[in-house]
């Protein structure tokens, strides 16, 4: 009876055997199902037709965009390409995490930035939304955004969505797009779309189904494992790991979300580094590390859960005159100092203590009222 199963998931097992073998020691749950393509391959074909209307079209990631949305906006370019079709990679904003920095070196993966008005895209005849949560970029209509790509709901009305909720990370959408085109991906696609898919479900934490797995099943042939191991055990300098050590000594928490407050800082990167950490902790969904970096008040916020919205929670914390930037994935605020800025070296102390405490209760506020 053992073997009549086994004949008959002969493809799901040799999927789950090998991702036992490549885990890293993490022991991948997969659920036996038909290995054919996904529910919904109408999906594929629209989009196909979408950018077959276009000479060039603008991928467009989250301004800090996390490796998930910039490895499912590489599996996209290249179905754009197989399909006739030039496709440029931009952002809404500078790349600021390292690991993200990290990854776009490592797969050459050129970006274009955005202004603040999101200009910057000439020649190209429509943009795709790629990753991310909340409101699309609207790119001053130059171009027009003809479509969204993400795992996150949208309320987008008459433009192609492919917003596939069961799926733990955008690269599983993606890649699903490419099984259901019959689209084979070349070694530096599929490690991508691999490695974003680890990257975006935490390494499986928070797959929110077979289809993660299954995804990650069909672009194990194709990846350059030795790659991700690499990818997964990135350099962190010696100022980073002092922002971790602060934010795990002062977290706060209160139900699934982490605060912590790790006092002045040499980068942003380090404040998201250590936004990303918390998020490790069991039971921990969404999490914000605040700090002072160049006279300014930064906070970051990183959130899992599609029930929430980090670019939500920043903007109910702080005044809206206050610069707050990201998407419901990751989220980023700035509040300057102003005059404060100048205080009496023997008033830091209270100030600091200040800033903690208020910085502290906008952001439980906002979150519970989100």
């Amino acid at each position: 009876m053992l073997a009549g199963f086994v004949a008959e998931n002969m493809p799901a097992v040799a999927t789950a055997v090998l991702l036992l073998l490549s885990g890293g020691g993490v022991l991948y749950a997969v659920q036996f199902r038909s290995w054919g393509g996904t529910e919904n391959p109408e999906s594929a074909g629209s989009l196909r037709k979408v950018v077959a209307g276009q000479n060039r079209v603008a991928l467009v990631v989250p301004e800090s965009p996390i490796i998930d949305s910039l490895a499912a906006a590489v599996g996209v370019q290249a179905l754009c390409k197989d399909w006739g079709v030039a496709a440029r990679i931009a952002a809404e904003g500078e790349i600021t995490g390292e690991d993200s920095k990290a990854f776009c070196n490592i797969f050459d993966i050129d970006v274009t930035i955005l202004d603040e008005n999101g200009e910057g895209l000439p020649n190209c005849d429509g943009g795709i939304a790629i990753g991310g949560g909340g409101a699309v970029p609207r790119l001053a209509n130059n171009p027009p955004v003809v479509g969204v790509i993400r795992h996150r709901p949208t309320a987008e009305e008459n433009i192609l969505t492919i917003t596939r909720t069961d799926d733990g990370a955008t690269s599983t959408v993606v890649t699903e797009l490419v099984r259901d085109m019959g689209f084979v991906p070349d070694q530096r696609v599929a490690t991508a779309l691999l490695y974003g898919i680890r990257a975006g479900t935490r390494e499986f934490r928070r797959a929110n189904g077979s289809n993660d797995y299954d995804a990650a099943g069909f672009l194990h042939a194709y990846a350059d494992l030795g790659r991700i191991e690499e990818l997964r055990s990135p350099g962190v300098s010696s100022d980073t790991f002092d922002v971790l050590g602060e934010a795990i000594a002062s977290r706060e928490r209160r139900a699934s979300f982490a605060v912590a407050n790790v006092g002045v800082v040499p980068s942003v990167s380090a404040l998201e580094e250590a936004a990303d950490s918390l998020l490790r902790l069991e039971g921990v969904s969404t999490a914000a590390v605040f700090g002072l970096h160049e006279e300014t008040i930064v906070i970051s916020c990183r959130a899992e859960d599609v029930r929430t919205s980090a670019e939500d929670i920043l903007t109910g914390a702080f005044d809206a005159s206050e610069t707050t930037g990201g998407n419901a994935d990751a989220a980023t605020a700035r509040v300057s100092l102003g005059i404060f800025a100048r205080v009496d070296s023997e008033l830091t102390k209270t100030l600091d203590s200040l800033i903690d405490a208020s910085t502290r209760k906008a952001l439980f506020t906002a979150f519970e009222s989100s």
